[in-house]
């Protein structure tokens, strides 16, 4: 599927996203809101050598559960932007899509809307064009405005579709038990990404030098589903509030207190011989897989699919019979 980019109206730092985008000149220079920004969070000041329509990423370690990284964009110079440097930025910003593959989700401002001269208009078609051209598949630029007039002026003519609903995102919450354990739950998420679900997973999207706690709560939140991969190791941490499993079974059970009784957004799937060993106390009353050793792996793999994306499975109903005609 190809990249999307949209509207909505906010600030930047409402969260959660993968990376936010920072509007800076070349020289280094920002203005009062992000300055106010960077001290909130406690991140450096962009560099003072940057080429017109360049980016500079670094990790958002101070940025809990708003982001993973922060990308700081030459948009302006000499107090003014144009359409072309703004389509750079946006170029950028994919590509980095694809030599990153933690970050598919982006929120960026009008970049060159306010000290640089530019339009709202024409921001937001040089951001989505230069984007949608080198973007990772599945990658989401959401480009924020603070004012209600500017929203409105798209809302009344809504970007032009590119692509169907977005794929799945289905983060895996488990432990490292063992080699052979570790290597179920890859295997897993690699067949649910052969089938087009966005499976996020610490092996593969955790990179070195990111805070572990900002990027657990930043995947649960950005998540459409969690699948929450249990065994006796991992229920007696989460029990126990133990290590990470326990830090992110208090963040499971504050996210599902939030969400309406008929939520799907959690599933369990129990690995173990014993299903009230190998689950939680606090999951025990929710649907789950019972995946023990006597279950035929392709079936389940197929019926965990199957659930994930809403696939019925009841029968078609027929015709009444003549005789009650």
């Amino acid at each position: 599927m190809l990249a999307q980019v949209k509207i909505r109206i906010g600030n930047l730092f409402d969260g959660p996203t993968d990376l936010i985008v920072l509007p800076c000149s070349t020289g280094g220079s920002i203005t009062p809101f992000v300055a106010q920004s960077l001290a909130s969070y406690k991140l450096p000041q962009p560099p003072n050598q940057l080429e017109l329509g360049e980016i500079d990423v670094v990790p958002f370690s101070g940025g809990q559960n708003i982001a993973q990284f922060v990308a700081y964009a030459a948009s302006v110079l000499h107090n003014t932007s144009r359409s072309e440097v703004i389509y750079r930025i946006g170029r950028a910003l994919g590509s980095f899509t694809v030599r990153e593959s933690s970050v598919r989700a982006i929120s960026a401002p009008l970049l060159g809307a306010g000290a640089g001269g530019l339009s709202s208009e024409t921001v937001v078609e040089s951001l989505r064009s230069g984007f949608l051209e080198t973007a990772s598949p599945n990658a989401i630029l959401t480009i924020c405005v603070l004012h209600r007039l500017v929203y409105d002026k798209f809302a009344k003519q809504p970007l032009p579709a590119v692509t169907p609903q977005r794929p799945l995102r289905v983060f895996i919450s488990y432990t490292a038990t063992d080699d052979a354990h570790t290597a179920w739950i890859e295997s897993l998420g690699t067949f649910l990404r052969s089938n087009g679900l966005e499976a996020r997973l610490d092996r593969w999207h955790l990179k070195k030098g990111m805070d572990l706690p900002q990027w657990m709560t930043n995947e649960l939140q950005l998540a459409d589903r969690v699948l929450i991969v249990s065994n006796e190791q991992y229920a007696a941490k989460a029990n126990g509030r133990l290590g990470g499993v326990g830090w992110e079974t208090m963040l499971i059970q504050g996210d599902i207190a939030t969400q309406q009784l008929s939520s799907q957004k959690y599933l369990m799937i129990v690995r173990s011989e014993d299903f009230a060993v190998g689950a939680p106390l606090y999951l025990r009353t929710k649907f789950a897989f019972h995946w023990h050793s006597k279950r035929i792996e392709t079936a389940m793999r197929d019926d965990l699919l199957k659930e994930l994306l809403e696939v019925p499975s009841e029968p078609p109903l027929g015709e009444f019979p003549v005789f009650l005609n």
